[in-house]
């Protein structure tokens, strides 16, 4: 972060007017919702703006059908409306052109009072599949249960400004849940502060115990509810236990693909199958004075290659363009964009030992000069890779500053720039893949040491977040790496320690807790098209369009302060890989293996740390481990075989090169890079309140 953003952030804290978001409102009918699809065909919903079921705040449950419309043009036959009531001051555009709710949102309500001693928490997903949960997650189309946890929102009950009366209660899925298909959420036996079970707001008694109500839109929900409590009641509750229950249904496929998958095939045909143009602006040989690494970097060179530009300018905030059929369409003024891009070659390669390629994908808000960290150099040299990157539009460093300005501007749907701008950012990537495995690898004076049916991804961070949305859609790979990643982005946010400046500026215009969760879950509707919530369920399997199935290698820190792990768990178990043991601790529902000979894995290192928050803060104890797993000798032998060969083989040795070794052959730990102070033992700690209820 720069010190010119840290002077514009104290001055909007201190300038902030006391205004906050609403936290409460009139219901009001809005007009008729129409009929639900999938298995709730025929059941109708009211179009609310709020919903009484929680009085409190406004946009609580979330997601529910009752901020949607019947529209037959969509694959659900639903279209999201919300009111400006529940919106606040944004703009609803980003969300129109959504036919239901992301796979992988935050499930959240409002329950006076409420305390987490009946929720187990990220530590014991089995409760959720048990008789005596608390909370209910049901596929409403099969009647099966959904693995998930329950927890209280504890950034609400911390410093800065705790509020308990904010503290919002949270349900997550831990698998990736179905599109197009409609959920039923129900809490029970929640108690307060005093140990009391707390009351069913009035809205929802009427409607659980059939008394009469002045508020048309319960009214209108009675027979929707029949069906609610009838398959609620098949699991084992009882109906008079119930605190709060609702449904919603998740968006299509086509809803999260169909805008990227267009861009791909467009700009395939248009760029024909000789391959995308690209030029040569500078090369740096390791001979030239001040090269950069003469000893493992033979060239270094930059150049653009041309996309067909589907935005309304190649500058960071621009917006999609769409036609009449809502779908992207090419700039008509300015039809093509020049990327640049940037390619280390080492000095292993020639052209008698052609070297393999690795598209590189970048970390937050990052660059595609990233490649030329020293770690990648020697392992580019030691084993034979080519790195190539270019920025990742929507989410690189001039992206940073747009996202900055539109926050501060108070409003949270101006951000719409960094999701519509990844669609144009992942087309490039996957354009330029293609142009490395074609035109590139015919330049006359270095094709000849560049191996074309060799060629890879490797992301690390944001770059391996984002990973799994090439590996869907790009045809031109078959495996790929994953370093420090996670899904869904919802999850992932309150538990890092990056999102922390940025939420310090929502928090300034939306003030209330609430908000801020609702808000986030508003935004993974969004992310879902541009994010591996949408698509990693397409990676190994149930592949899109044109593309082959991948083998993809996650690999994890416990204890990292940017991305926990209990996101990359979700990714992993969304990718049916099996957890290859590292000596470490076992996974809920990832199968444990020694080593594997083809497919995917996942994977975890150890530094010592003290564990992971259970809650939705980010570990900040000790040194950050981010980095660390890649730097490891043992990791670069993994990462070089699994490209290679397809293998998953724990390389942790107590005797290998690495300058901090394991602790024991097959335990992947290396404590000593942790530097904890005497008192960081329990990661816990960070868990703790700081307001008595």
């Amino acid at each position: 972060m720069t010190r010119t953003w840290l002077t514009f952030l104290s001055a909007l804290l201190v300038s902030a007017c006391t205004t906050s978001s609403n936290t409460t409102g009139t219901a009001g009918t809005g007009g008729a919702g129409g009929e639900g699809g999938g298995s709730g065909a025929g059941l109708a919903y009211p179009l609310l703006d709020c919903d009484p079921l929680v009085p409190e705040f406004c946009g609580y449950p979330f997601p529910s059908n009752v901020y949607t419309v019947e529209d037959p043009g969509t694959v659900t036959g639903r279209r999201v409306r919300f009111g400006d009531e529940f919106l606040r001051n944004n703009d609803s555009t980003p969300w129109d052109y959504s036919d239901g709710f992301s796979a992988g949102s935050p499930i959240l309500t409002y329950l006076l009072n409420a305390t987490d001693d009946v929720f187990g928490g990220v530590t014991d997903i089995d409760q959720s599949l048990s008789g005596s949960s608390p909370t209910m997650l049901l596929d409403a189309e099969t009647g099966e249960l959904v693995p998930h946890f329950a927890q209280m929102d504890t950034q609400a009950l911390q410093d800065p400004g705790p509020n308990p009366n904010e503290s919002g209660s949270m349900i997550r899925p831990v698998v990736r849940l179905k599109d197009d298909h409609r959920y039923i959420v129900a809490f029970r036996n929640v108690t307060n502060f005093e140990g009391e079970v707390i009351e069913a707001s009035e809205a929802f008694t009427a409607l659980r115990d059939g008394t009469p109500s002045e508020d048309e839109s319960i009214e209108a929900r009675r027979d929707l509810y029949e069906d609610i409590f009838e398959k609620i009641e098949a699991k084992g509750w009882s109906r008079d236990e119930i605190q709060i229950a609702w449904d919603f249904n998740t968006a299509s496929d086509e809803n999260n693909t169909r805008w990227l998958l267009h861009m791909r095939d467009t700009a395939f045909e248009l760029i024909g199958e000789d391959g995308p143009e690209y030029t040569i602006t500078s090369v740096e040989a390791s001979t030239d004075e001040g090269a950069i690494d003469p000893t493992n970097i033979a060239y270094r060179i930059f150049g653009t290659f041309r996309v067909p530009l589907f935005m309304s300018s190649p500058d960071a905030g621009s917006l999609l363009l769409l036609d009449e059929n809502e779908m992207p369409m090419i700039n008509e003024e300015t039809p093509w964009a020049d990327i640049p891009f940037e390619v280390l070659i080492p000095q292993s390669a020639s052209a008698e030992n052609p070297a393999s390629m690795i598209e590189y994908g970048h970390g937050l808000f990052g660059e595609k000069e990233q490649i030329q960290s020293g770690h990648f150099r020697s392992f580019m040299n030691e084993y034979n890779y080519v790195f190539f990157g270019a920025d990742m539009q929507g989410m690189s460093d001039p992206d940073r500053v747009v996202v900055e300005e539109k926050l501060a501007s108070g409003k949270f749907s101006d951000v719409q720039p960094m999701w519509d701008r990844l669609h144009q950012g992942f087309l490039n990537h996957l354009v330029m893949l293609r142009m490395m495995k074609t035109t590139f690898a015919e330049d006359p004076m270095f094709g000849s040491m560049l191996n074309p049916d060799e060629v890879y991804y490797h992301g690390i961070s944001q770059g391996g977040i984002m990973g799994p949305v090439i590996l869907a859609t790009s045809p031109d790979i078959d495996r790929g790496a994953l370093g420090v990643m996670g899904q869904p982005y919802s999850f992932l946010l309150f538990r890092s320690v990056d999102f922390d400046p940025f939420l310090l500026v929502i928090r300034v215009f939306y003030q209330d807790y609430r908000m801020n969760q609702l808000l986030i879950g508003l935004a993974q509707m969004l992310w879902d098209r541009v994010e591996p919530n949408g698509y990693s369920h397409h990676v190994t399997e149930n592949n899109l369009p044109g593309v082959n199935p991948k083998e993809v290698l996650m690999r994890v820190a416990i204890g990292d302060h940017q991305v926990t792990t209990f996101a990359g768990h979700i990714m992993a178990r969304t990718m049916k890989a099996p957890h290859l043991t590292t000596g470490l601790r076992d996974i809920w529902e990832l199968d444990p293996v020694t080593s594997t000979s083809s497919g995917s894995f996942y994977t975890e290192l150890d530094f010592g740390l003290a564990g992971e928050p259970n809650c939705n803060v980010p570990m900040s104890q000790c040194r950050d481990p981010h980095e660390w797993p890649r730097r490891r000798e043992a990791s670069r032998k993994q990462l070089d075989e699994f490209l290679r060969n397809g293998t998953g083989t724990n390389h942790c040795l107590v005797d290998d090169a690495d300058s901090e070794p394991a602790v024991a052959d097959g335990v992947c730990s290396f404590p000593s890079l942790s530097e904890c102070d005497p008192d960081e033992t329990d990661a816990q700690d960070l868990c703790v309140w700081d307001v008595e209820p």
